[in-house]
């Protein structure tokens, strides 16, 4: 069943990558993390991007940014990346027992 989500959500753990990603040409290094997505129980891994790598921290509240209309499909690849929403951090303990 079609289930709609949250468009933001937390980083709950990230990783800096310095390799390639096999099928994108993606400057490196580049972050990869486990999001939140507000609502959910489960959390998605995902890129950040439009954010420094040095400035990511787990906490982090992001949002979905898409690719264009007429690219998108049922699934993950409609997102393009996550960004910063600015808004402040979640407190970790918050969601440390939620599976995150």
């Amino acid at each position: 069943d079609e289930v709609e989500l949250a468009l933001g959500g937390t980083i709950t753990k990230f990783c800096i990558v310095h390799l390639p990603f096999a099928s994108r040409s993606i400057e490196i290094p580049y972050v990869s993390a486990s999001i939140l997505l507000d609502g959910a129980d489960v959390p998605i891994f995902h890129l950040v991007q439009e954010i420094p790598y040095e400035e990511i921290r787990i906490g982090m509240r992001v949002e979905a940014v898409w690719v264009a209309p007429d690219e998108r499909v049922p699934g993950m690849e409609s997102i393009a990346h996550f960004r910063p929403t600015g808004e402040p951090d979640v407190q970790i303990d918050l969601f440390e027992d939620a599976g995150a």
